[in-house]
């Protein structure tokens, strides 16, 4: 079978029939398995492919049923082809032996012609990088929405424009200009941000005798980094502008008459005899000495600090304590890293980027900063692209990076070896990203912030975790006062209260809040706080009109995404329980799964920063997120599976509280969640208010349109 996935998907036998496709469902499910082929793939993993957010409860069996169905439909294509897919422990693996993938023929290709290039054979490896790149035709998995290995197709795709950039740098080395002008000015249309491909695009035009027009498109790349990014183009092409200024011919200037003189000057006569005067001969003037490129300015890479910053001062000092952290161990260098993490929207960020701005003095060789995307609308950024980010902005060229990630990150480490500077790592989504990126100097800081605990940095690493938690109510209220004004504060000091309450004192949401306010500023704060207080629209109420971004349920989502299937389950899930603390038994109850099966989703969730677990057996949901959980509940699970749950619940509170006089009733049903739950007990005040809860919410489940 041959499988093609560098453009639309295409499943093709030996013999050269197209196979037809069966259905988006089926056809996700394979794009999954050939972006990890000869590699298990989790069942979970494969239902987050198919599903994306939204996977019903028989989702697990539906994916066994398609891998079954996707089976049966290569055998029949081609009965005489050796197996194709393959279960495997808890998954399942597309195997290539014997069959043909077009994503692994272009990386072999892309292999052998780097080692062409590498022995110095450059017309040969030009020949190889054009055959890899012939087998695209188009965008990896071209017109398939396959979220969640996302990840695995834009890497392809990025490994198609390093393949381009590197084919065309020695193209150009060659001396191929003029052929190489219409390739690459259709490349800048379609990568407008691309610097490399604008700077071959220079050279290009340079060495076609067309050197005012490369400049040009130096001109309108800068323009349009400026524009819409704030940016100015990297040193490597700014040196390369300078270079092609300094070779462009000089213009003669003018040659202006002398003014005439106002008298008369004498006339020389001329000798009478003697050899003719000859004038003495020209000395041409001194050449120039090159002018000597001046080494790049430390980098300055930090975003700016916001101005409405407030607190923090405990993790403040946490941080400063970086800065006098020894430098050696004792088992050598030690290189300080600070793994702080906390829920979407606690200002992790924000304080991180202050802390490195108080701290800049302290790193005179300047400070880097990425955005990691490992929670955003954007495909996580692979570390290699960062890494060629900041050797950039270290002076290596582009065409000196290495196309290798563990050449790059060993240059990127040597680079830094005797300096003293700043990373900053933002939003990463786990410590495999972040790895590549950690400086092996002991003089180098690290600060990495993340919606999850990055306990893998803490492990291996080093890392001191520092976990941001939303902000206390005096600081709360502080940071309304900032932005809405203190007057107003002062003057509704009980409504202001409320507001912060209301808002959880989770920072963006007080952002959100105090910020539509200043934009009214003749509405009082206890209206406000009266449409915050009304949970049905809160959510609704806490985001920025024409800023989809700075909404706390975007934020909410970007979390919730990332979850694998069983986690967002179970989260939804949580938001039925009506005590404001849930036990592992009770959530077992609410899933009909073992305690020992829900445990570590909950722990999941816990590192997610989307539970709190307040002690050994319990763990809290906050008023926001249970709001957020309880719209997806609604959204994503059905009434009977909603009444369902919370019968399994009344059910466990009534069996598995400690209490002097327990309610009478018969034992509980032979359920995985009813056994072995005996030493999770309740004091008897809390009894009360769960002995209510329960009836409310078995009553609650047999109403037709239950929650």
């Amino acid at each position: 079978m041959e499988f093609r996935i560098l453009g639309s998907l295409e499943v093709w036998t030996g013999d050269g029939r197209r196979v037809p496709s069966e259905g988006s469902r089926q056809e996700r499910l394979l794009a999954a398995l050939l972006l990890n082929a000869d590699v298990s793939v989790p069942v979970a993993r494969l239902v987050d492919a198919v599903w994306d957010e939204r996977p019903p409860a028989t989702a697990t069996r539906q994916v066994r049923n398609l891998a079954g169905v996707l089976r049966r439909r290569f055998a029949e294509a081609d009965p005489d082809a050796p197996p194709v897919l393959l279960t495997d422990g808890r998954g399942y693996r597309i195997t290539l032996t014997g069959h043909h993938l077009d994503a692994r023929a272009f990386t072999d290709r892309l292999a052998l012609a780097r080692r062409e290039a590498a022995a110095g054979r450059s017309p040969a490896a030009v020949d190889g990088l054009r055959e890899a790149l012939a087998l695209w035709r188009g965008p990896a998995l071209d017109g398939l929405a396959v979220d969640a290995d996302a990840p695995g197709a834009v890497a392809l795709d990025e490994l198609r424009l390093t393949a381009w950039e590197e084919c065309l740098d020695l193209e150009l080395a060659l001396g191929r200009h003029r052929a190489a002008v219409p390739e690459l000015t259709a490349l800048v249309v379609d990568h407008p941000l691309r610097e490399r491909f604008t700077g071959q695009l220079m050279r290009a035009l340079h060495g076609s005798g067309r050197a005012p027009e490369g400049l040009t498109a130096y001109r309108r790349f800068a323009e349009r980094l400026a524009d819409e990014l704030g940016l100015d183009p990297g040193p490597e092409l700014r040196a390369l502008h300078l270079e092609l200024l300094a070779t462009e011919p000089a213009r003669a200037e003018p040659v202006r008459p002398e003014a005439a003189p106002t008298t008369a000057a004498p006339v020389a006569t001329p000798p009478a005899a003697g050899p003719p005067v000859t004038a003495p001969p020209a000395v041409a003037p001194p050449a120039a000495a090159p002018p000597v490129e001046a080494p790049p300015p430390p980098p300055a890479q930090l975003p700016p600090a916001l101005p409405t910053f407030v607190g923090r001062g405990t993790e403040l000092r946490v941080l400063d304590s970086l800065l006098t952290t020894p430098t050696t161990g004792a088992t050598g260098a030690a290189v300080p890293v600070c793994a702080l993490s906390g829920p979407a929207g606690v200002g992790k960020t924000t304080l991180a980027i202050d802390w490195a701005h108080r701290a800049r003095d302290s790193f005179p060789d300047g400070q880097l900063y990425a955005d990691l995307h490992g929670y955003s609308v954007s495909a996580p950024l692979d570390p290699h692209t960062v890494l060629a980010r900041f050797l950039r902005a270290l002076g290596v060229p582009g065409d000196r990076i290495p196309a290798a990630p563990d050449e790059a990150a060993a240059l990127y480490r040597s680079l830094l070896a005797d300096r003293r500077l700043l990373v900053v790592l933002d939003n990463a989504r786990d410590a495999e990203q972040v790895r590549p990126l950690l400086p092996g100097a002991p003089d180098c800081r690290t600060v990495v912030t993340s919606r999850t605990r990055l306990d893998g940095l803490t492990a291996r690493n080093g890392a001191r975790p520092l976990v941001l938690d939303v902000l206390p109510a005096h600081q709360a209220l502080r940071l309304v006062a900032l932005i809405a004004g203190e007057h107003r504060t002062r003057a509704e000091p009980h409504a202001a209260a409320e507001l912060t309450d209301a808002c959880g004192r989770l920072p963006l949401a007080l952002a959100i809040t105090a910020s539509r306010l200043a934009a009214f500023p003749g509405r009082s704060l206890a209206d406000h706080a009266a449409e915050l207080l009304d949970a049905e629209h809160r959510l609704s109420a806490l985001q920025i009109d024409g800023d989809a971004t700075s909404a706390v349920r975007a934020a909410f989502d970007l979390s919730y995404r990332s979850l694998p299937a069983e986690a967002r389950s179970l989260l939804r899930l949580l938001a039925l329980a009506p005590a404001v603390g849930v036990s592992a038994g009770a959530a077992a109850a609410l899933t009909d799964t073992p305690t020992a099966a829900v445990q570590p989703v909950l722990d999941h969730l816990a590192t997610a920063h989307l539970l709190t677990h307040e002690d050994r057996h319990r763990y809290r949901l906050n008023d926001l997120l249970r709001l957020y959980a309880a719209e997806r509940c609604t959204a994503e699970t059905g009434p009977a599976e909603r009444r369902a749950a919370l019968e399994r619940l009344s059910s466990w509170y009534l069996h598995h509280a400690d209490s002097p006089t327990p309610p009478p009733s018969p034992p509980a049903a032979d359920h995985p969640w009813s056994r072995g739950h005996h030493l999770i007990g309740l004091h008897l005040d809390e009894w009360v208010e769960v002995d209510r809860l329960a009836a409310l919410a078995a009553c609650a489940a047999q109403a037709p349109d239950a929650p």
